[in-house]
């Protein structure tokens, strides 16, 4: 056989057919020289305790391999751990802390509910300065007085937040005893925060 002729065979698919042929008695030649080895060691087994030993432990590492196979198929690598992005540090200051008070004033906290009055009360004061153009000593001084509160403002629930007769603590409390004997802090503080937005 010329090698153009080999060429050609292998282009057609012979020599593989011809290879898969041998192939084929080979693995049957040896499934059956498996299987005469199985006999004659199962036949030595009833007189040999050595090769029932021999015989389990082949066993039990055939049933391990195929189970390990089983196993490792079915699995894969973890993603590897990593440490998530840095972020940015949050700085909550102030508001983390206004938020606090909140809470706890919602929950019925007497000095807490004055805290949250008082800053609710500067922060609006502080708007209606700069609203009206007023230099904070005459801020003050019409906070003192109803009656200029009452010219400027021109809303009863800001005017009575406003309303102080002295700088005396009391005098803040007065506000947040009021709410609370009206229905309550919150109710109280969410009029006050509706009518502030409202403001002009």
């Amino acid at each position: 056989m010329t090698l153009i002729d080999v060429l050609e065979a292998r282009a057609r698919g012979e020599t593989r057919r011809s290879g898969r042929l041998g192939l084929l008695l080979v693995e049957s030649v040896l499934i059956v020289a498996s299987f005469l080895l199985l006999g004659i060691l199962l036949y030595q087994a009833q007189f040999s305790g050595a090769v029932r030993w021999l015989l389990g432990f082949v066993l039990l590492t055939a049933v391990a391999f195929v189970a390990w196979l089983q196993v490792s198929s079915g699995t894969e690598e973890p993603a590897p751990l990593e440490t998530p992005a840095a972020r940015g540090r949050i700085r909550t200051g102030e508001m983390a802390s206004l938020m606090s008070f909140v809470r706890r004033g919602n929950e019925g906290l007497p000095y807490s509910q004055l805290v949250v009055s008082c800053r609710v009360r500067d922060a609006f004061a502080e708007r209606a300065r700069l609203a009206l153009g007023l230099p904070p000593e005459a801020m003050r001084t019409v906070e003192s007085d109803s009656v200029a509160l009452r010219s400027r403002v021109h809303d009863e629930v800001l005017e009575d937040l406003l309303y102080l007769r002295t700088s005396d603590p009391d005098e803040r409390y007065r506000w947040v005893r009021e709410a609370r004997a009206r229905g309550g802090f919150g109710e109280s503080m969410e009029r006050v925060l509706d009518h502030m937005e409202a403001w002009r």
